[in-house]
Parts: structure tokens; C-alpha cells; sequence
């Protein structure tokens, strides 16, 4: 399950990440960064790294029932990401207030493991983050990671106000996560500091 960011709308992040993938094109290990519709936050994996069978179709439709109850009642909310910091397996933003975040991977969880099982969640993901460069080889870190603390701005805002069930599939050679959508759900509306709701 995938959050994935709307850059038309969050354009301080789309300008953060359009800088991002400037300097990750200039080392080559990093010099395929994840595209825009590739980009996304993982909520929870389903059977990760399992050798079993997809989910069947029954409970598939049980896990969409439950997780729509869920979604529809849970309002959508912003989350702060940054700054990028460059690892040996790629570059990755972290998210902060991620209160709300770990709140819903924890709704989740416990939807997923009630319908595929406790093993089915097995892998937690947290603290939440977004890749934006897997890496394809080796390289010197520490010039890339200077680099990349001097990205103005450093950090951005991500709207959160839908989720995304997908078979998700590795595309080792282009360095990138790839999936099929199998269902979209929409958070409810925001909530007010004064605990009103107003329209997203």
C-alpha cells in the first residue's frame, strides 16, 4: 500500500525534487532517480520478500471492504519531507510530524494482518521515507551527500489525502519500483485546528 504525491499540486516539492535529481545525475550510481509517477511513500507492504501465492481473490475483496471503512474515516493531512540524504543503496527523504503517518501504517497493519494474517505484515517500513534514487552500483557517498545539504529548499510539504492497494513489481534495471493500481481510496476531509472539518 502506497502513498503516492501529487507534484502538480505540492509544488515546493516538486521544485525540491526537481534540484535533487539535478545533482543525483552527476554521480553515477544515483543517475537514474526514481521518475515522478514512480514516487511514493510505502504504507505497507503485503507478504514482503514471501514466497507465497497473491492474495486470493476473496480476501482481496475483504481487505478492500475493511480498508474503505477505514480510509473514509480518517482525515488527509500534510506531512513535512527532507532533507534528501544519500545512502549506499540510493538517496532517500525522510518524513517529520509524522504522528499522523504512523497512525495510519498502524490502522493498516492491523486490517492486513486481521485478513492475509500476522505474517503478511512481517516488514514495517517506518520511520516513513521516500526514495528518490535507488542505486546501481558503488560510489563515494560523501560528496554526493554534501551536495545535496545544499538544496534550497531543503525541505517540503506532501499532501496525504488518498492511498494506494497495488501489486508492485522491481525494476532492477531502470532502478525503479513499478505497480498496477488495484484500488484507490480517498481519505476524508481535513481537520480544522478547532476541530472542524473543511473541504479538501
Amino acid at each position: 500500500m502506497l502513498v503516492v504525491p501529487d507534484l502538480r499540486r505540492d509544488h515546493d516539492l516538486a521544485n525540491m525534487i526537481t534540484k535533487v535529481r539535478t545533482v543525483l545525475h552527476q554521480h553515477p550510481a544515483t543517475d537514474r532517480p526514481v521518475p515522478n509517477e514512480w514516487l511514493h511513500l510505502t504504507v505497507q507492504p503485503i507478504n514482503h520478500k514471501l514466497d507465497r501465492a497473491p492474495i486470493e481473490p476473496a480476501a482481496r475483496m475483504r481487505l478492500i471492504a475493511e480498508l474503505s471503512i477505514l480510509f473514509a474515516t480518517l482525515p488527509s493531512f500534510t506531512l513535512l519531507l527532507g532533507s534528501v540524504l544519500a545512502y549506499n543503496t540510493g538517496a532517500v527523504t525522510d518524513i517529520h510530524d509524522d504522528e499522523p503517518f504512523d497512525y495510519l501504517v498502524d490502522r493498516v497493519r492491523a486490517i492486513v494482518a486481521k485478513v492475509c494474517g500476522q505474517g503478511s505484515i512481517g516488514y514495517d517500513t517506518r520511520p516513513g521515507h521516500m526514495a528518490v534514487a535507488y542505486a546501481h552500483g558503488e560510489q563515494e557517498i560523501d560528496p554526493l551527500q554534501r551536495q545535496l545539504r545544499r538544496i534550497r529548499p531543503s525541505h517540503a510539504k506532501l499532501t496525504v489525502d488518498s492511498v494506494v492497494l497495488a501489486e508492485v513489481r522491481q525494476d532492477p534495471a531502470e532502478c525503479v519500483y513499478r505497480w498496477e493500481v488495484v484500488r484507490q481510496f480517498s481519505l476524508a476531509a481535513p481537520i480544522r485546528t478547532s476541530g472542524e472539518t473543511c473541504a479538501s
